[in-house]
């Protein structure tokens, strides 16, 4: 497999590279970069070394992973170091020769938290077969630094240049054919069809990611999402890789820009691409949409609910369920409930039409009104406490409605709900924007594309891998983005790409982490949707 980081991303900056290394040596890939950075090289001792200075944020840890070695063996180079690592501080780090050998094994370095099992499982290979090769680890445990004799399979060589002979001569053989075909399903003119959507071969997928990582500006907390959930992806993928499909992956930095997004459109890599993964924000959807269309590339979208061409554009896919979903699985809630509940609907004045939650309830409302179910409305200020109040019926099941998403707004009003509960039977129906929310509320319900519990052994697997990979922990505030990243990364390369999964109607459902995922038409010349939202208290 080789990865490739384009020169959007650069190599050797701001904290965020550890994400760009784990591509690098995780998947034990080839590393290229557009634009590497050229440093003095100087003999120390007769060992040719890089000089380096160190960045902010930089310790040992990040160092020896961005130039494949060691701590130790930087700190045995530079004996002058006595503490810590200082920004601005010039070291000596030793240049890695690539190694090519004919020895029936290769050299793995051992990792921060690593184990037996978990070497084992990562070239396939029996603790016997390990032991024989490495006698010392009957007596004594691993140590982070060691290298470890890994024994080859039979016929395998190390040697790159070999295995691109054996690429090359495997496409001759193949008399043209495979070539031929993608350049008839590339021509822009052919009909677009459910059934001509390109499915490359899953032994080698091209991924791209057009995010707003922001590793040249000054990042805030909304950009440090987008890196987990690239992260959270990027294991995924490493798991896949583990079972025998490779992959490049192309990551690009759309900086918030729309003039950038432009730019990115320009690389011709990006035609040759199994699945794009992006744009962040609803109003760079639609020129990448356009981009999609055009190549036949499928695009997924993330983050955003709101896709106008996701009817139309057989590309493209949609995780997060628009406002048709959500209305839909209420209007069941609300015809199951039936006459048993006092439905009440709260209004604040002065609230804009762009506010999801008001759009929401008054298609709600309508609904209500067309299928002739009773219910109530209040209208709220401070002084008109007493309406709630009396608007309550002691002897149902109450729910309430809110016309705004702003929480903030509703504290008074939700702290009376929250006392009155205390005698009568009430809930509220609240966005999934208030599950962080630490403001006072009676009980409730909502809807969500994600859990509200994790299942225990699989995230306990993805915590420990994650905490063998980086050296940070990702945000808890819900939903976690490496998770998303994990979970869509996951459906897409076993039921999207490599399968051969009927397009004309759905994909298969699969359980995730944080998102059970089912991707389902939109409309019969359009994308898909993933349609599992559910009803949580």
């Amino acid at each position: 497999m080789q990865t490739y980081i384009t020169k959007y991303i650069h190599p050797l900056r701001h904290q965020s590279f550890l994400i760009v290394l784990f591509a690098a040596f995780m998947f034990q890939s080839c590393l290229l970069f557009a634009q590497t950075p050229s440093y003095p090289v100087k003999n120390v001792n007769g060992v040719e070394c890089i000089v380096y200075k160190v960045q902010p944020a930089e310790g040992f840890y990040r160092i020896s992973k961005n130039f494949n070695t060691t701590e130790a063996e930087i700190r045995a180079i530079n004996p002058q170091i006595t503490d810590g690592l200082k920004v601005g501080m010039e070291i000596y780090i030793p240049v890695k020769k690539e190694h090519k050998t004919d020895k029936n094994y290769i050299e793995h370095i051992v990792e921060k938290k690593q184990t037996i099992f978990r070497i084992r499982k990562m070239y396939n290979i029996t603790e016997e077969e390990l032991i024989a090769m490495n006698p010392h680890l009957k007596q004594n445990s691993l140590r982070t630094g060691e290298i470890l004799k890994i024994p080859l399979p039979e016929k395998q060589t190390t040697s790159v240049d070999a295995k691109k002979e054996e690429s090359k001569s495997a496409a001759t053989q193949n008399n043209n054919q495979v070539e031929k075909k993608e350049t008839i399903e590339h021509k822009q003119d052919k009909k677009v069809t459910t059934d001509n959507i390109r499915l490359k071969k899953p032994d080698n997928l091209n991924i791209a990611f057009l995010l707003p990582f922001m590793l040249d500006q000054k990042q805030d907390a909304s950009d440090k999402r987008f890196i987990e959930f690239y992260t959270g992806a990027l294991i995924a993928i490493k798991q896949a890789k583990e079972e025998g499909t490779n992959f490049r992956i192309h990551t690009f930095d759309t900086e918030k820009s729309d003039l950038k997004i432009m730019e990115i459109l320009q690389d011709s890599n990006l035609t040759t691409m199994d699945l794009i993964v992006g744009p962040a924000f609803s109003n760079q959807i639609s020129v990448i949409g356009d981009f999609a269309r055009m190549h036949r590339v499928k695009t997924l979208i993330p983050f955003s609910s709101k896709i106008i061409d996701i009817e139309t554009n057989p590309y493209l896919y949609q995780f997060n369920p628009g406002q048709d979903t959500e209305l839909k699985k209420l209007q069941e809630i609300i015809q199951y409930e039936g006459n048993k509940t006092n439905f009440i609907f709260a209004e604040l004045s002065h609230i804009s039409p762009n506010d999801d939650s008001f759009v929401l309830f008054r298609s709600l409302k309508q609904l209500m009104q067309s299928g002739d179910l009773s219910f109530k409305t209040v209208y709220l200020n401070p002084d008109s406490l007493h309406q709630i109040r009396q608007a309550l019926n002691p002897l149902k099941e109450n729910i309430v409605f809110f016309n705004t998403g702003r929480i903030n707004n509703l504290s008074v009003y939700l702290s009376e709900l929250k006392r009155l509960s205390a005698s009568v039977n009430l809930k509220i129906y609240e966005p999934f924007s208030w599950r962080n929310s630490k403001l006072e509320k009676p009980r409730s319900f909502y809807l969500s594309v994600f859990k509200n519990e994790y299942p225990e052994s699989a995230y306990e697997q993805y915590t420990n891998e994650f905490s063998i990979l980086f050296d940070w922990t990702p945000s808890s505030e819900l939903p976690r983005y490496d998770l998303l990243g994990y979970d869509l990364m996951q459906y897409f390369i076993r039921e999207v790409l490599t399968t051969k999964n009927s397009p004309a109607e759905s994909y298969p459902m699969r359980e995730g982490i944080q998102s059970n995922l089912k991707f389902e038409k939109a409309a019969a010349t359009g994308g898909y949707i993933n349609r599992l939202i559910n009803h949580y208290e």
